[in-house]
């Protein structure tokens, strides 16, 4: 793809993704073009696929191989994409992808769903801020932490900052 191709791209999902709608056209993920997120963007990307979901925030590849299979794509707070020209850039994307997908199933792999669906809450919180967090889907939230809706009703109402933060350091840990 030419550098005015991905320019336009950019501008157009930009513009789509910050406008009132909060899911994207599945076009663009489904097409195979890669781009990013940029790092300094205060928002992120909820992928859903078929039985389960993903999280893309600031720094992130988005599209490519990755994201063919989307069934729906979600934006939290004000997301803007950029196209990495270079292979270092690239790379760094696709490394940034890696460590929200570990994060993500480090909180996974806990057995308890409850304290999966606080752990969630409490990561979300902290990539996207508090307030974006409350507004995301609790069916969203469930496919990302691999639990029940209602578990995640439960943990909402359960104030999902009872979580330390050296709780959340010791899951990054295993």
């Amino acid at each position: 793809m030419d550098s005015a191709t991905n320019t336009a791209l950019v501008r157009l999902l930009n513009r789509q993704a910050n406008s009132a709608p909060t899911e994207l056209p599945l076009s663009f993920f489904k097409s195979g073009q890669f781009l990013s997120l940029a790092p300094n963007c205060r928002g992120g990307l909820i992928l859903q696929r078929p039985f389960y979901a993903d999280f893309v925030g600031p720094g992130a590849a988005v599209g490519s191989s990755f994201d063919v299979n989307c069934i729906l794509v979600y934006a939290i707070g004000k997301v803007e994409f950029c196209a990495p020209r270079t292979y270092s850039q690239r790379q760094q994307a696709f490394q940034q992808r890696m460590a929200y997908s570990q994060q993500i199933q480090d909180i996974v792999g806990e057995e308890a769903p409850l304290h999966r669906s606080i752990l969630i809450l409490n990561q979300l919180s902290q990539w996207v801020g508090t307030e974006e967090a409350t507004k995301i889907p609790d069916e969203l939230v469930a496919r990302l932490a691999g639990v029940l809706t209602k578990t995640i009703k439960v943990a909402r109402k359960t104030s999902f900052k009872a979580t330390a933060p050296a709780e959340m350091l010791r899951i990054r840990e295993r």
